[in-house]
């Protein structure tokens, strides 16, 4: 009887969402966001390098993720640049959307 081979281990980088057991953010909301047009009940926020296809790409996260919600409505948005401390210091937008 021939041994298989064994099965090679899972990618250690996963999306959140791809991890088994992990709810997305949103799901833990105890209050869900209005649409009356007033009043800001939760915050996302988005960020990215200052340069012209990491701005894209973050266009592109914020559009996709308006478009999976739409029960949300935007009612404030802030952004803020400065530097941001990882590997190596850079400089950073953060967009924030206040639903």
């Amino acid at each position: 009887m021939k041994e298989l081979p064994p099965e090679p281990p899972p990618p250690k980088i996963q999306a959140f969402e791809q991890k088994l057991g992990v709810r997305k953010h949103e799901d833990n909301w105890s209050r869900t966001p209005n649409v009356t047009g007033t009043g800001a009940i939760h915050v996302k926020s988005f960020h990215s390098k200052l340069n012209d296809d990491s701005l894209v790409y973050m266009d592109q996260q914020i559009n996709e993720w308006l478009d999976a919600h739409p029960q949300y409505e935007v009612k404030f948005v802030t952004t803020s640049i400065g530097e941001w401390q990882g590997k190596v210091k850079e400089m950073q937008m953060v967009v924030q959307l206040w639903v």
